[in-house]
């Protein structure tokens, strides 16, 4: 008996450990979401005094919507695809951002 509760007690530890490693790295990537959104995005997208022809979306709950601006479905694809390619007036940042740069702000972007 005291086996099997040494058994159960370490099952309990390593879950606890393991899921505290996944939120950890969730929140590691949703904080360099947010260091590359401020560094690339923000200076557009959240300055209102910002003189363009156009105003540019706001991006904060952007995934609550039912669809991006251009119409397009609201998919981690879409957003991935309008990030790299560009679209209106926002230039492509295909070149800019590494893949798990564009998976970090992704991450960033669902938890605004």
């Amino acid at each position: 008996m005291k086996g099997h509760c040494i058994s159960v007690w370490l099952l309990v530890v390593a879950t606890s450990v393991l899921l505290g490693c996944e939120d950890q790295a969730f929140d590691g990537a949703t904080n360099r979401g947010q260091t590359i959104y401020q560094t690339n995005c923000q200076g557009c997208h959240d300055d209102p005094s910002v003189n363009l022809r156009v105003k540019l979306p706001d991006l904060h709950g952007l995934y609550s919507r039912k669809s991006l601006p251009s119409g397009a479905p609201i998919t981690d694809e879409q957003v991935r695809k309008t990030i790299q390619q560009g679209r209106g007036i926002m230039p492509p940042f295909g070149h800019v951002f590494s893949q798990e740069d564009l998976d970090d702000l992704i991450a960033y972007l669902r938890s605004k």
